[in-house]
């Protein structure tokens, strides 16, 4: 496979009316997962944790993007990140998440402070010497939106943070906001076919989500897209709802922000949840889910139990798709106009990223 070749039979630069889907190699072929790693994940603010994980100095937590690993911590009142990576071996400093004054090495005893300074070596010479090799925590750039942390895990200098999506995350009220649960989903599909089903535009809602059609009037749904993010949004609809275990999850709007490459942030009434789509082979998909509600009485475990069958219907389709795509009989596909210009969009941006 030539890789540049396949890159080139997306035509990004035709109307959405006339415009072929990506070929399915995109979706099925390692290079261009390993591409991704480098062009997207890289090279892209990615949404990393929560700052309500961060509530006083010494809390931590832990993760990993596009193989990096990454420790975020709150010291002083400031939250850092750094490349969760001793300067000795290489290994991971930190683990899960909890709160410390110090990170410390399991391998050797090596020793970092909250500000990434390595302070202490077990029987390997003195510190001063240690310091002028430049042994010290890599520090991430870090960027603080409402209550997400997003970090840049590339090499170069970060890139300036989308101003209108800072403004729409700043608009947002989040204060009112608890915590409820974290879920997660291993589907059998590439992570962009996850995207693509996010960025329908809501043509697949009434096929594939009855109970939650119940609930929205999708006559009123609509899309805006931006430079490298977008939203739909749905007017709540106020027909008694169906099914019981969805009533009352939705009220007044449905909203559905969507940050490239892999970041969604979804608003119900009283509701939010997260997800991002956690590539872990060119088939499989992690897709993490964290859900908040304000403190307003509520059944929230069934509204809970309703997501869960959204996301089951969801996942059912997408492992679908991924079964057609791997079958060699697809090759490209088409857009449906009124419905999938945010689709369209993505897939434009993933052609210029693998370009530059």
């Amino acid at each position: 496979m030539n890789i540049l070749d396949e890159i080139h039979k997306f035509d990004d630069s035709k109307d959405v009316t006339d415009a072929w889907t990506p070929p399915s190699s995109w979706y099925i072929e390692k290079e261009f997962m390993n591409l991704e790693y480098e062009k997207i994940f890289k090279a892209e603010w990615m949404f990393a944790d929560f700052v309500h994980h961060l509530k006083k100095d010494g809390d931590y937590t832990t993760g990993k993007t596009a193989n990096r690993p990454y420790v975020i911590v709150r010291d002083q009142g400031v939250i850092k990140a750094y490349y969760n990576v001793c300067s000795h071996h290489g290994t991971c400093v930190a683990k899960g998440s909890g709160n410390t004054d110090k990170l410390v090495c399991p391998y050797h005893g090596w020793v970092y402070n909250l500000e990434g300074r390595l302070r202490k070596i077990p029987k390997a010479g003195s510190i001063q010497e240690i310091h002028s090799k430049g042994l010290n925590l890599k520090e991430i750039p870090l960027q603080v939106v409402g209550p997400f942390i997003f970090l840049w895990l590339g090499n170069g200098n970060p890139k300036e943070f989308s101003k209108d999506l800072l403004e729409h995350f700043n608009r947002n009220h989040y204060s009112n906001l608890n915590f409820q649960k974290r879920v997660t989903y291993e589907i059998n599909c590439n992570w962009k076919v996850f995207v693509d089903n996010y960025l329908d535009g809501g043509y697949h809602v009434p096929h594939m989500h009855p109970g939650l059609t119940t609930q929205l009037n999708l006559e009123s749904y609509y899309t805006e897209i931006y430079q490298n993010w977008s939203l739909q949004k749905c007017l709540a609809d106020k027909r008694e709802a169906v099914e019981a275990e969805v009533q009352g999850r939705v009220e007044g709007e449905a909203e559905y922000t969507w940050m490239y490459p892999n970041f969604m942030v979804n608003r119900y009434g009283d509701w939010m949840d997260t997800n991002i789509a956690v590539p872990l082979s060119p088939n499989k998909t992690l897709i993490v889910f964290d859900y908040f509600h304000t403190s307003r009485p509520y059944d929230i475990e069934a509204s809970l139990k309703a997501s869960d069958k959204v996301q089951l219907e969801d996942m059912e389709i997408c492992d679908m798709v991924q079964e057609g795509l791997n079958s060699g009989v697809y090759v490209q596909g088409v857009y449906a106009p009124q419905f999938e210009k945010p689709m369209y969009e993505f897939h434009k941006l993933l052609k210029a990223s693998f370009l530059r």
